[in-house]
């Protein structure tokens, strides 16, 4: 039998505040800061958004697409 050890921590998982969100139109790609303070990209495309948030310097944002519905994918 072989019997498999995952040994890596788990990253962080940080609550996202709803009011970066806000006010952005359905359909729209933000770019989050990693400390997730603050929308360092947005736009019609994951490309789009990730470029502009290059573009300020943030290496390693994380990715929300803003749903028709009203939820957000977190990618």
């Amino acid at each position: 039998m072989l019997i498999l050890l995952y040994t890596a921590r788990m990253p962080e998982v940080k609550v996202l505040n709803e009011k970066l969100l806000a006010g952005l139109p359905p359909g729209t790609w933000v770019a989050i800061s990693e400390d997730q303070e603050r929308v360092v990209g947005t736009g019609a495309t994951i490309e789009e958004a990730l470029r502009e948030a290059k573009e300020k310097g943030e290496n390693k944002p994380s990715i929300i697409g803003v749903p028709v519905d009203g939820s957000a994918l977190i990618l």
